[in-house]
């Protein structure tokens, strides 16, 4: 049960990490240096965060870096989504994500499973935006 916790701590870190690389990179979707560097990040505290308790650090390694991974490429379309329909710039809607990020972190320390509800809803959030992209250019294929 200690590795569960503690590899729900370092997804939760990761996830936090690459929410705020998201948030404050290149807006319109992410860079592939960005997406790598996150995961890099993300994979280098989930093992920090493990090796705190001295548990086995490559599950949380792996799944860190995927974690930040997914963070970064979700969080970055949806901020830049967000702002441009705000025309309030990039600034506020990225500063409050980080806030929601920094949360995450904290709350994933203190009640690890969070991270698994963060995950889920960011999986929730990549898939309704493709099915959503889809349906928006569903008309221009039938004219085929």
């Amino acid at each position: 049960m200690d590795y569960f916790l503690a590899i729900c701590q370092g997804l939760g870190i990761a996830l936090a990490i690459g929410a705020l690389a998201g948030a404050t990179g290149p807006q319109g979707g992410t860079s592939a240096v960005l997406e790598w560097a996150a995961a890099a990040a993300a994979a280098i505290a989930a093992a920090l965060s493990m090796s705190i308790d001295d548990q086995s650090i490559i599950g949380g390694i792996v799944v860190g870096a995927v974690g930040g991974w997914l963070a970064a490429r979700v969080i970055s379309s949806i901020v830049f989504g967000a702002a441009k329909r705000a025309e309030g710039g990039f600034g506020a809607v990225g500063f409050i994500v980080s806030l929601a990020a920094l949360a995450l972190a904290g709350l994933s320390i203190l009640l690890p499973p969070v991270s698994l509800v963060a995950l889920l809803a960011l999986a929730w959030l990549a898939i309704a935006r493709r099915r959503r992209a889809q349906r928006k250019h569903e008309g221009l294929r039938i004219l085929r």
